[in-house]
């Protein structure tokens, strides 16, 4: 029996026998393994041996505010005919939930029921188990790169930024790792995170660095590491921006995105080789600059060290 249920709904959760074999008996006899039903709310159910029905108060409340009825999943059950109830896999939140919403409409919800689970009341226990605890594993994590064109459609501004800024450059994503030809970004979620700080700003500040410089044109020019490297100069020199960024389209020139890794892991080799990368450009503007050093590393250390404090960027 479901105490949180019963309190926030002031229902019981009962079972009814002869209702949930009616209302699942044409897809019985038609042999159906799973069917999308129509359940009373008092019939559905949780085992608590294997899943636990306390939810912190944020967590109801975020399904509560977020509730669109349009796209309300169906929730995952598998039905005890012994005790006419449906026991829940998937979806114990928005079974509760629904009842903060509005009990007296949401008097049942659709459950996807699985048919064809073990009677047996041990094997029927593992299977609903197993199904709870590796729930959506047969389902493929969506990556950012693959939410992108629904992303545009929704007008998500970093999202909308990044096409504007592959218009003007003419870079290309890719959805695979490893090492990049000319004009691929190395990561687009690392650029799409960047397309956030200061309304695009510094995104801007990248790309036209990275064209300045030639680095379009050359293997791993948009390469996670070039990428993290300059933002860091974006945000450490914030009142010398148009200094740092021509002299860095100059100096960068002359070199490639490799030689360039290469020289930072040279000088700092116990840094990773990203913060090596980005103390070895720091002190590039620094010395040619006259700008005050912002980070430094203790001998044989990995980790840098602010010494100079910067202005918060978003």
């Amino acid at each position: 029996m479901c105490r949180s249920f019963e309190v926030i709904s002031g229902k019981k959760n009962k079972g009814d026998k002869g209702l949930l074999k009616g209302l699942t008996k044409m897809y019985r006899d038609a042999k159906y393994s799973v069917a999308i039903i129509p359940i009373p709310v008092e019939l559905l159910e949780i085992d608590t041996r294997y899943q636990t029905e306390v939810r912190t108060d944020r967590s109801l409340m975020y399904l509560v505010n977020n509730w669109d009825e349009n796209k309300l999943l169906p929730l995952i059950g598998v039905p005890h005919w012994e005790e006419g109830k449906v026991y829940l896999v998937d979806g114990y939140g928005r079974w509760v939930a629904s009842q903060m919403v509005d009990k007296e409409k949401y008097t049942d919800l659709q459950v996807l029921l699985i048919l064809n689970a073990p009677n047996n009341a041990e094997e029927r226990l593992e299977f609903e188990a197993e199904m709870y605890a590796y729930q959506n594993k047969q389902v493929a994590r969506m990556t950012a790169i693959q939410k992108h064109g629904a992303m545009v459609v929704l007008h998500d501004k970093a999202t909308e930024r990044l096409e504007k800024l592959k218009e003007k450059y003419g870079f290309e994503y890719a959805s695979c790792k490893g090492n990049r030809s000319a004009s691929v970004l190395g990561s687009y979620s690392v650029t799409l995170n960047i397309c956030n700080i200061d309304d695009g700003k510094a995104a801007e500040f990248i790309f036209d660095i990275c064209k300045g410089a030639g680095f379009d044109r050359k293997p791993n020019g948009y390469s996670t590491g070039i990428m993290k490297v300059l933002l860091d100069m974006y945000k450490l020199y914030s009142e010398d921006r148009d200094k740092v960024q021509k002299y860095l389209i100059k100096e960068l020139r002359k070199i490639t995105p490799l030689l360039l890794k290469a020289r930072g892991v040279a000088k700092y080799p116990f840094l990773d080789y990203r913060l090596a990368m980005s103390l070895y450009v720091e002190d590039m503007i620094v010395d040619n600059l006259g700008l005050d050093q912002a980070r430094e590393v203790k001998e044989n250390s990995t980790k840098l060290v602010m010494i100079k404090k910067r202005k918060n960027i978003a």
